[in-house]
């Protein structure tokens, strides 16, 4: 079969508790019926399934006997690439999730350090299972203005018409749903976020954060010098100017008192201590800024070496996506002669998967297996490595400033000690410890102004990459708003193909609702979360169910013909069979999910539970065994 991208599909689901398993289904391409008796357990079986890919459920939506259970296992396929889910069943929900790339078999036996946790929500050092599983699935990363990005529950939301949930809503119940996020899980399904738009998000939002940060480091600095944002380099730099000319002038007033001191008193000792104490000071000073400058080198070397590494993380990861690919289309490659000697090579009948050339048997399944968690081991190294880059780039902008301070430090010093050469020194005397004395507040007010300029400086850089940031956001904005414009298009397109399948659907329900058996217009909104036909909103209880479920399902089949949707291609439908619904219009709703399915060679997956299943299904679309209140979906032992 053909596969459109992305695509889900559940391949097996295992239910524990302690060391027994309560469930152990295995599931198949197409359409898939859990079926029972009501109050049976088919709706646990479902929100198992929902937990287990990554959704979130409340207190209220766990059965007695679900909480009685300690975790869930599903084997999946995303694109095509093998991988177990593992999460633990908890009534507070949140749960993190343990990923293993490979089948479920390997999974029991594999250690430990074959699995990747991720938690539920992202941080600054951790990404969560979604991000994880929209990198599998080859989707973006969508941020939300106003809320936060779209997570795998909220895609999975409008993938599970569930009982309990109002069965005019298109997605889903949850408390807190902002009709923008709503709007952009749809529009997300429907294809219509591109890649770009996807980048020049992520790109905005790291700008945005940038910009934030020098913000508040300004804030932090006007603080610092009391609240003085107009603490200037200009004026910096002139009081610094006058400090030094002060100083110079100090210098020669003490020569002057030291040489008409030896005039008079000629028979008074003379010692070079002073010009000794300073030049050590100086020598200490330039074995710092070589220190310094030695660390500064060896860092920009690190950042240098890191930056070609994860370079070649990022090319490793795309190149093993596309060998991935090649994997799945190059067939095994065969020889007519031998690369060597150029001998016929004679066929065999041997069945093993093994080199064509050489007989050495090969595991290709293993190492398809192993892809998932080969791309998400690469990808957990390319953010490890970025953080460590920031902490690099901090630490280097911290040396830049010590070298800066100890060289001016080093040229206060140098100066001084030039001064003190021209002329020794003698014992302190009352008039030379007072110029002395003054020499010094001088010089610790040169080492203030300093720390000024560093700040002064600082606020510089600050204020220009504030207003560089600014301008980029703007551009930025500008982009990605002309990109949505541009996508208008596209989400027209398949909005008018998800309401051509959904009134294909509605033609075929049997005659119980006068708006459903000619339809000229189905029109929806995602924000809204509401369906209408023709422009009418109320319809009796079981044609509701029928109107959500055959936009459901219309969905699936329009994003089965259309490769550019988003759609996942998976669907579960929990049908709602005590809202009126008759047991002959239950049957035919089911009947055309199978005809949807059956007409299309497109991989997907539709999971549907009922208590009425029609005997014209044929019989290897039924899962696991027909359950009953007394021999319910889950087994304790």
């Amino acid at each position: 079969m053909t596969r459109f991208e992305p695509c889900l599909i559940v391949k097996r689901m295992v239910v524990k508790r302690r060391a027994s398993v309560a469930y152990d289904e295995h599931f198949h391409l197409g359409v898939n019926v859990v079926r029972g008796d009501n109050s049976s357990g088919k709706s646990t079986i479902l929100n198992f399934i929902f937990f287990g890919l990554g959704g979130d459920l409340s207190k209220d939506d766990w059965s007695e006997h679900a909480l009685k259970c300690d975790f869930v296992w599903i084997e999946v396929e995303y694109n095509g690439k093998p991988a177990v889910l593992r999460r633990a069943i908890d009534v507070n929900s949140l749960s993190p999730m343990e990923i293993f790339g490979g089948r479920y078999d390997d999974a029991l036996i594999a250690p430990i350090e074959e699995w990747a946790k991720y938690p539920y929500s992202r941080s600054r050092n951790a990404e969560s299972f979604s991000q994880a599983i929209f990198r599998l699935l080859g989707m973006p990363d969508v941020a939300v203005e106003g809320t936060s990005s779209i997570t795998i529950h909220q895609v999975l939301r409008l993938l599970y018409a569930d009982q309990l949930s109002p069965i005019e809503n298109l997605f889903r119940f949850e408390g807190y749903d902002p009709e923008n996020l709503r709007e952009a899980v749809g529009n997300l399904l429907c294809g219509a976020f591109d890649a770009e738009i996807y980048e020049l998000q992520q790109r905005r939002r790291l700008r945005d954060k940038e910009y934030s940060e020098a913000s508040a480091e300004l804030r932090s600095i006007f603080k610092v010098v009391g609240g003085d944002e107009s603490l200037g380099l200009e004026w910096v730099q002139q009081k610094r100017k006058a400090l030094v000319e002060e100083r110079e002038e100090l210098l020669g007033h003490i020569a002057t008192a030291e040489e008409e001191f030896y005039a008079k008193r000629s028979d008074e000792k003379i010692t070079i201590s002073a010009q000794k104490s300073v030049f050590k000071e100086v020598q200490q000073l330039q074995r710092e800024l070589q220190d310094i400058r030695a660390s500064i080198g060896a860092l920009e070397f690190e950042i240098a070496d890191s930056d070609a590494f994860i370079a070649t993380l990022r090319q490793r990861l795309e190149a093993l996506k596309d060998a991935d690919l090649t994997s799945s289309v190059v067939e095994t490659i065969h020889f007519a002669t031998c690369p060597s000697c150029y001998a016929e090579i004679l066929e065999n009948d041997e069945t093993i998967a093994a080199c064509h050339l050489c007989k050495t048997p090969l595991d290709t399944q293993r190492a398809r297996d192993r892809v998932v968690g080969l791309m998400n081991d690469l990808s957990i190294q390319v953010r490890q490595s970025e953080r460590l880059q920031g902490v690099r780039q901090y630490r280097l902008k911290a040396l830049e400033l010590k070298y800066a301070s100890t060289e001016n430090e080093w040229k206060l010093k140098a100066k001084e000690l030039t001064g003190l050469s021209v002329l020794p020194t003698s014992k302190v005397r009352d008039k030379i410890r007072e110029l002395h004395r003054r020499l010094g507040y001088i010089d610790k007010s040169i080492e203030d102004t300093d720390e000024q300029l560093n700040l002064a400086n600082r606020i510089g850089d600050l204020s220009a990459r504030k207003a560089a940031l600014d301008a980029e956001l703007k551009d930025l904005d500008a982009c990605i708003e002309g990109l949505k414009r541009s996508q208008t298009d596209r989400l027209r397109t398949a909005r008018r193909s998800i309401e051509r399948k959904t009134i294909e659907l509605l033609k075929g329900d049997l005659k119980r609702q006068d708006s459903f058996e000619d339809p000229k217009h189905v029109d929806f909104s995602f924000a809204k979360n509401m369906i209408t036909v023709d422009e009418h909103t109320y319809f009796s209880a079981s044609s509701r169910v029928v109107l959500k479920t055959s936009f459901l399902v219309g969905f699936l089949a329009a994003a089965l013909e259309d490769e550019a949707f988003r759609h996942p291609r998976f669907l579960m439908i929990d049908i709602t069979e005590d809202k009126g619904m008759e047991q002959e219009r239950s049957h035919n709703f089911q009947e055309q999910v199978v005809r949807v399915s059956a007409e299309s060679e497109v991989e997907h997956q539709i999971i549907l539970a009922t208590a009425m299943p029609s005997p014209k299904l044929d019989k290897d679309a039924f899962v696991g065994k027909f359950s009953t209140r007394d021999n319910g979906t889950l087994a304790f032992i």
